[in-house]
């Protein structure tokens, strides 16, 4: 069995506490939304899970158990959906806590989570998620609900103030072009927040792109750009003057476990001789 997470809704009316169809639905679909879209922001954009609804409850209040199914038949995804779950986990609390961005939180999940808990504040009288794994049951009242959407609203909305820091930001590769100015430009989709932010490659950083192929550049790869970047307010890139890049190895290009054991590394010693050797300056 896949991991399985478990959403509780309940709502408040007169004499009933059964959600409205389009606060149920709705809300599931924003969990739902917040999964694929930490999956996307931990796997550079990939989709290995599908959730499948394996069981509905009638008691309030009402429960959904959703298991996690790999989309291409027979690959084992149970890390990559507890990686999700953990993401997701640590990320819906973090935002009841503080105004603080959680890791793999775009803009897109920021959006869907402060929306789950704007159902609460107006509709919904509790909106539960079990994301499994021993993780503890995430359950959002109406206060907690008001604390969370307050800041959320503050880390998608922050002031307006722009600045500059020298540093990296990472993203996948959407292309290169020359603008109206003559300058060369890499478009990257930022990593953390899944906006598009301009490049503008000088020195090394042209050099490096120039030197990997036309097709290693449109094919989405991932990129880390150094420089001095620009920010219009808090946490909000606007472009990059960019002096260096640096394209990682795919995952099929990093060494695997039997290029780097080698069997004779003690010379025939067991490992107590070697290692007395080692300490005694005579090997």
């Amino acid at each position: 069995m896949g991991r399985v997470i478990k959403i509780r809704i309940s709502g408040r009316g007169v004499g009933t506490d059964a959600p409205t169809a389009d606060d149920l639905l709705n809300q599931v679909r924003d969990y739902l939304d917040i999964l694929k879209g930490v999956e996307a922001a931990v796997s550079d954009g990939g989709s290995a899970i599908e959730w499948r609804v394996i069981n509905a409850g009638k008691a309030s209040p009402l429960a959904f158990e959703l298991e996690a199914f790999p989309v291409e038949y027979g690959v084992n995804v149970d890390r990559r959906a507890a990686e999700v779950a953990t993401a997701t986990h640590d990320g819906l609390i973090a935002l009841q806590q503080r105004a603080e961005r959680p890791p793999h939180f775009t803009n897109m999940v920021l959006t869907c989570a402060e929306k789950t808990f704007e159902r609460v504040m107006n509709g919904l009288d509790l909106s539960g998620i079990d994301l499994g794994g021993g993780l503890p049951e995430i359950v959002v009242t109406e206060m907690g609900a008001r604390n969370a959407a307050r800041n959320t609203a503050l880390v998608l909305n922050p002031g307006e103030k722009p600045y500059r820091e020298y540093g990296t930001i990472e993203g996948l590769n959407r292309g290169v072009f020359v603008d109206y100015r003559r300058r060369r430009i890499l478009h990257i989709m930022h990593r953390v927040t899944g906006s598009r932010v301009k490049c503008i490659l000088e020195g090394i950083a042209l050099e490096k792109v120039q030197d990997h192929l036309i097709g290693e550049v449109f094919q989405h790869r991932r990129v880390r750009v150094i420089g001095l970047i620009h920010y219009r307010g808090l946490g909000k890139v606007d472009y990059v003057e960019a002096n260096d890049v640096d394209f990682p190895r795919r995952r099929n290009e990093l060494p695997k476990a039997d290029d780097i054991i080698d069997q004779g590394f003690t010379g025939g010693l067991r490992t107590e001789e070697y290692l007395e050797r080692l300490r005694d300056g005579s090997l």
